[in-house]
């Protein structure tokens, strides 16, 4: 009976220390920037922990399997996303947001001022009022920084004329010192033109996400050719994900 009871305390400090190592390195791991691009049934869903491991979710796809995905890039003992980007109004996009909001805390929603509406998004904001999370609604020339990198808001604005096939959506582009991924999502070939106006690219190696097929006739080559990057894939194709340690990027397997 002895035995079994030093077997258990050793069991346990074992456990114990594993449960300590896992922590650690969640909580002091290397001050790098890790993306993942969720490959969903249904949508698109882009999630960010920066140097400064704070913790950003882009869209939530259609319905809430992005919650799977979270689960698996996130330490079990955690319930918290520091903030939430709202890119559009479409459900593809937003659908899952309001599952993930309703299970986590959330510190903070990012949106577009210039949105258009859905009954999905009218859902989505009755949760957020419903939690009272601050909300931060953002523009062209806007730049946010979170926990290490910034966050250029490259559209919308107000002056823009939409239409069908241009819909307010956000764009933007995410910094880690000289690396930069631009979020494309579903932005049209005429609004991506309209970006490469007054684009400054002052990063080398650059990344660029498209949510559908970067077909030619999706996209602008005067914006690609100023960018130069050096990957550009969809999101819809498989999960991706890449790790910067703020001189260049890794795809990891």
């Amino acid at each position: 009976m002895k035995n079994i009871k030093i077997y258990i305390i050793i069991a346990l400090l074992i456990a114990l220390g594993l449960l300590g190592l896992y922590i650690y390195n969640w909580e002091y791991r290397k001050p790098v920037m890790d993306l993942y691009f969720f490959n969903l049934n249904r949508g698109r869903a882009i999630f960010i922990r920066t140097p400064g491991n704070k913790t950003i979710l882009i869209g939530g796809g259609q319905n809430s399997e992005v919650i799977r995905e979270i689960t698996k890039v996130t330490p079990f003992y955690k319930r918290k996303i520091d903030f939430i980007i709202v890119p559009s109004a479409v459900p593809a996009q937003i659908g899952g947001l309001i599952e993930v909001i309703d299970r986590y805390e959330i510190e903070e929603i990012i949106m577009p001022k210039i949105m258009a509406t859905s009954t999905v998004l009218i859902e989505l904001m009755k949760g957020v009022r419903k939690k009272k999370i601050h909300i931060e609604e953002v523009e062209r020339g806007d730049e946010i920084n979170i926990g290490g990198i910034k966050l250029n808001i490259l559209f919308p604005y107000r002056e823009f004329k939409f239409n069908k096939t241009s819909l307010p959506e956000l764009g933007l582009v995410v910094i880690y010192r000289n690396t930069a991924v631009y979020l494309i999502g579903n932005l049209s070939k005429t609004i991506q033109k309209d970006i490469n106006k007054n684009l400054e690219v002052k990063t080398d190696e650059n990344l660029i996400e498209f949510y559908n097929s970067a077909i030619e006739s999706r996209v602008a080559e005067e914006f690609i050719d100023k960018i130069k990057p050096k990957f550009i894939f969809s999101t819809n194709e498989k999960t991706t994900s890449f790790v910067s340690d703020g001189e260049s990027w890794e795809e990891i397997e």
